[in-house]
């Protein structure tokens, strides 16, 4: 059944339509929403197989003829890719692209779009990305990954029947990418508990209220991808990906930064937030199994600058973190003092608080292992040493604070890394 998708006011996303079959409306779909336009299609050699090509014959001599990126070598999306799309729309008066594919094309035609000033349409080829409907375009810009402002797609068509053509692993890294929003609100309410962030109930009722549901059936891609397009909603209205991120995401940038493959092969965005969100979860888990005062013994002593700033220079020390990191570590360092304090007022209460919104390790364990999504670090190529200094690294590369800021500012992060180590060790 091919059905409306009702929207939250305010968004960029005009309309979304989702259901099996809706390809074959995309005609209609592009005239009603892009009214005396020229459709563009771009995709890649395998999103052109899964949908491209049944699209353009149905769009016929009345559109412009598609891009098709290789299929072989994996397309990245790279600021020079988006240019090179925002000076060929400019070239197409009148054009409509049409995004048809997964993440990667996506965000490359949406920050294309946005350059080019032009408003255009996404139709997905796999459940495994929240970025569809986000307003941002995760891309790197020599050779740093950076989020690039433009607006989210005016329109989404989304085909069921395709979605469930993909390959399982790219649903996998889409339930894996939905199932960190869980730990990510885990870190939104420690900010603010922190006083440092406050929760904003739209953007948590449309997030994280129907979340634990949208992930009960590890098989279902309906209830997955809609969870997924929630928070590119929520992002979009939010203005920052607060509510699809944490300290999971910062943990898969560092990876990512650092060039990790396994056994040749690159990691998904999905597999890499995975082995994150197992790792945010146990150190949240941590939080909640132990007292501030069973733990006293083991504070660590604060630092003073210079030290903290050698610390930070040591974990910088592969220099492929972009610019500005180490200014930013020791901007998040000042005021760790009084912050210390804080988070031992404030521990017990989060030990009433995050027991309601995790899902206990284990159980998630369970869940990710069913659509075969990795867990542990080594089974994405992770050493211990690689997977720790992930973890120690992730907490300074953006202002976001998470639950390894609030640990680093308790002096309990490195107990919690013992922690997480244990329970790793038992998988």
């Amino acid at each position: 059944m091919i059905k409306k998708i009702e929207l939250p006011v305010g968004l960029q996303t005009a309309v979304f339509v989702m259901g099996e079959g809706a390809l074959e409306i995309l005609p209609e779909f592009l005239k009603e929403n892009f009214p005396g336009r020229k459709p563009w299609i771009i995709a890649d050699g395998n999103t052109y197989a899964a949908a491209g090509k049944r699209a353009q014959e149905l769009l016929a001599e009345k559109s412009y003829a598609p891009y098709i990126f290789p299929a072989e070598p994996r397309l990245h999306p790279d600021t020079a890719l988006s240019d090179m799309l925002a000076a060929k729309i400019a070239e197409m008066p009148g054009c409509v692209p049409v995004a048809v594919g997964s993440g990667v094309i996506n965000d490359l035609v949406k920050v294309a779009s946005g350059q080019a000033n032009v408003t255009y349409c996404c139709v997905p080829t796999a459940a495994s990305v929240d970025g569809y409907t986000s307003s941002g375009g995760a891309m790197s810009h020599k050779g740093f990954k950076t989020t690039i402002p433009c607006p989210a797609p005016y329109g989404l068509l989304v085909d069921t029947a395709v979605l469930d053509t993909a390959p399982p692993e790219m649903f996998a890294a889409g339930y894996a990418d939905l199932f960190a929003k869980i730990p990510a609100g885990g870190d939104w309410l420690i900010a603010d508990q922190m006083g440092i962030e406050a929760v904003d109930p739209r953007i948590w009722e449309l997030v994280q209220v129907p979340l634990k549901g949208r992930l009960a059936d590890p098989t279902a891609f309906e209830p997955v991808f809609a969870g997924l397009a929630s928070t590119g909603y929520a992002m979009q209205i939010y203005k920052d990906s607060r509510p699809a991120s944490g300290a999971e995401h910062l943990c898969s940038h560092i990876w990512e930064m650092e060039g990790l493959t396994n056994n040749g092969e690159e990691i998904s965005h999905g597999f890499k937030v995975a082995v994150g969100t197992a790792a945010s979860t146990l150190m949240q888990e941590f939080i909640i199994e132990h007292s501030v005062e069973e733990l006293a013994a083991q504070v660590r002593p604060l630092l003073s600058e210079a030290e903290r700033r050698a610390e930070i220079d040591d974990l910088l020390k592969l220099n492929c973190y972009g610019s500005g990191v180490a200014e930013l570590g020791m901007a998040k360092f000042a005021g760790s003092a009084e912050r210390r304090v804080k988070t031992h007022e404030v521990w017990a209460s989060l030990r009433q608080i995050l027991p309601g919104q995790l899902i206990a390790f284990d159980r998630a364990v369970s869940l990710l292992r069913q659509v075969k999504s990795p867990v542990h670090y080594r089974e994405i190529g992770l050493s211990e040493a690689q997977f720790l200094h992930g973890i120690r690294t992730a907490q300074l590369i953006r202002k976001r604070y998470t639950v390894l800021d609030y640990l680093y500012d308790a002096g309990l992060l490195e107990c919690a890394l013992e922690y997480v180590k244990k329970r790793l060790a038992a998988l």
